[in-house]
């Protein structure tokens, strides 16, 4: 009965409102409910030609929601968009005309094969390319497909273009009037564009859409939490392209006509521009934008005889738009309209806010000096830390992998070593036949001045250095002895080291807690098809993690801000992050570069007792190089002075003297 009682009709429709799939659920709605008021209006409203536009919206939705992998969360900028389209319309053409049995099934699942095999040979040899340099590529990609369709007759119909007389499915097989074959095709439209919308969202928020938004954001951070960049980069390219063909099934089988001038460069770059004036991680956005570009002119002007007369003005319009979005807000619609919300709720919660300011202003000035000593904070942070600990390690762990090395040897004390390792960019000896062990479960500390090498060393430890010359071999929880100058960078995680960077690398775009589940790329084990579809599996691995980050979250006190974005944080609190980062790759070595640079002297104690507290609640090997020498003596066990590239000194802090 008190179940009963404490149930609330409205926060139910508040939770089903708040659901991400509603909005797109929402317009597959609105679209549908069109072509029935046009059944029962017996076609006066909205006429045929308003819904051919809404359908070219869809179709080019379909492309967009492709487009967002590549820019909005690989950061990668494509004009090559076009071709595939063509690609997937022809292939359409060709079959429907000419293998009138093939199953309409089979033809969306061979443009897609063709697709795939076809972003994967020009990604292999784009992707390894960066930045503008990219969009030069794939620009040149694009006049090729252009060129093919205008001139291989065969299959095209050169600048004639292709046809195709009846809509697939619907009057081929079940025999339909051609216009109740355009309603249910149209219908099939709303049914793909909502599907594709859900699939889209489940893939960018699973650990596939975190890790190319890492990538997007640091590479650097990206690599050394697991994540290989050409792997997504590729993943983000095919998707693109499959999206793309797919985009291109749907224009031939709905529009039935094609001609290579629909795919010129400029078809890529309304395309870009629908994205950006959406969002370029919006679905929705990508919608409104799609519906922005190719959408106004057919839906509700082309029967006013000035824009007819007049197109131009509606694409200088447009050009309008994208310029005024781009200068202002560059996250596109979606981020106007959180601007807005945010403005309207600051602006009515005002009141509540200055109350609770006065209230806690007055309670300050009836207590004063009552919060505890330092000592005392300090001992009970320590206690709490010591029962989240263990709490974390009650949690289920995925079973470690366990490697077999049989030709390197080290000691059972020693967690890592350097054998003469010797690192050369051109005629700079960076790194100079350095030799030292680091044991298991101490603080380590690397000194030296500025150039001395310190960084450089850490880079050969991660591999993003192949060292010149020498060994570096590790010894991981299983108890297993590894040569790390065997593995690639983004390796490194899984055998059981994780950085932090001199400079802090964190992704702005992902909220602290997502930071934290970047860390954990490596222990995802669920394929592609699995995040697709949000399968059961994933939701336990991505629950199991999330408890695991939250855990870790309150050890260094960031649980307050889990859901906030790094960017504008503190300095000490993006220190933090990295840290947590650390002890949610669950790692036996944590190698920190430069902790306490840009802390203030509060700050630098915090840390301090940070780092302490880790060392002894996970067990875990610190490598630090830090030029705070008062930190470096209060938590080191054993310190290795280097200064260009050679060590000078190796010992205890009590032996500096």
């Amino acid at each position: 009965m008190q179940n009963r009682a404490t149930f609330s009709p409205k926060s139910g429709l508040r939770k089903v409102a708040g659901h991400p799939f509603s909005g797109f659920i929402l317009i597959g709605v609105l679209l549908i409910a069109l072509q029935v008021i046009a059944i029962l209006t017996n076609g006066s409203w909205p006429k045929s030609s308003m819904l051919n536009g809404f359908a070219t919206v869809m179709i080019y939705s379909v492309v967009g929601y492709g487009f967002t992998y590549l820019l909005g969360y690989a950061g990668l900028a494509s004009l090559g968009t076009a071709g595939f389209v063509g690609l997937g319309a022809y292939i359409t053409s060709f079959a429907l005309r000419n293998l009138p049995g093939v199953p309409y099934l089979a033809v969306i699942l061979f443009t897609l094969l063709v697709s795939l095999v076809l972003g994967a040979a020009v990604g292999f040899i784009s992707l390894r390319i960066e930045g503008i340099f990219l969009a030069i590529v794939t620009l040149g990609l694009s006049e090729i497909f252009y060129q093919l369709f205008q001139n291989w007759l065969d299959f095209t119909n050169g600048p004639n273009g292709a046809s195709i007389s009846r809509f697939p499915i619907f009057q081929t097989i079940l025999g339909m009037s051609r216009q109740d074959s355009q309603r249910a095709f149209y219908v099939l439209l709303v049914v793909i564009t909502v599907a594709l919308m859900m699939l889209t969202h489940n893939l960018g928020k699973s650990s596939t859409g975190r890790a190319m938004l890492a990538m997007k954001n640091s590479s650097s951070a990206a690599q050394a939490m697991g994540i290989s960049l050409l792997k997504y980069r590729l993943l983000a390219f095919l998707l693109s392209t499959a999206y793309a063909g797919l985009g291109g099934v749907l224009f031939m089988s709905y529009l039935r006509y094609s001609a290579p001038q629909n795919y010129t460069i400029m078809f890529s770059l309304n395309i870009l521009a629908a994205v950006l004036i959406g969002g370029t991680r919006s679905l929705v956005g990508t919608f409104l934008g799609s519906y922005i570009v190719f959408g106004i002119t057919p839906i509700f002007l082309q029967d006013i005889t000035f824009f007819r007369e007049n197109p131009w003005v509606i694409n200088v319009t447009i050009g309008i738009i994208i310029v005024l979005i781009v200068m202002f807000y560059p996250g596109g619609l979606v981020q106007l309209a959180a601007d807005t919300k945010h403005r309207l709720s600051r602006l009515l919660s005002r009141k509540s806010v200055l109350a609770t300011g006065a209230q806690a202003l007055t309670m300050d000035q009836a207590a004063p000096g009552t919060a505890p000593p330092y000592e005392v904070q300090k001992q009970a942070r320590s206690a709490r830390r010591q029962s989240l600990a263990q709490q974390l390690a009650g949690l289920a762990e995925q079973p470690a992998h366990k490697h077999v090395e049989t030709d390197a040897q080290l000691p059972e004390d020693v967690c890592l070593r350097l054998d003469n390792l010797s690192m050369v960019f051109g005629g700079l000896k960076a790194v100079d036949g350095l030799s030292f062990d680091v044991k298991q479960g101490e603080i380590f500390g690397l000194i030296g001045p500025n150039g001395a090498g310190k960084t450089t060393v850490f880079n050969c430890i991660t591999q993003f250095y192949k060292p010149t010359q020498g060994e570096i071999i590790f010894r991981d929880k299983a108890g297993a002895v590894l040569r790390l100058n065997r593995y690639q960078v983004h390796n490194i995680i899984s055998k059981g080291i994780v950085r932090t960077f001199q400079n802090v690398e964190v992704i702005h775009e992902l909220s602290i807690l997502e930071n934290l589940l970047v860390a954990a790329h490596a222990r995802f084990h669920s394929g592609l098809f699995a995040q697709f579809f949000n399968l059961p599996k994933v939701r336990r691995e991505e629950k199991a993690l999330r408890e695991r980050a939250m855990v870790i979250l309150e050890y260094c006190d960031l649980l307050a801000v889990k859901d906030l974005p790094p960017l504008g944080q503190p300095y000490g609190v993006l220190k933090r992050i990295e840290l947590a980062r650390t002890l949610m790759a669950d790692a036996s070595l944590i190698i920190l570069d430069e902790p306490a640079a840009g802390l203030n002297d509060q700050e630098t104690i915090e840390l301090t007792e940070l780092i302490r507290d880790i060392q002894r609640d996970f067990g875990a090997t610190i490598f630090l190089v830090e030029h705070n020498m008062g930190l470096v003596m209060d938590l080191c066990d054993n310190i290795c002075a280097i200064s260009f590239g050679k060590k000078l000194a190796y010992g205890t802090p009590a032996h500096r003297a």
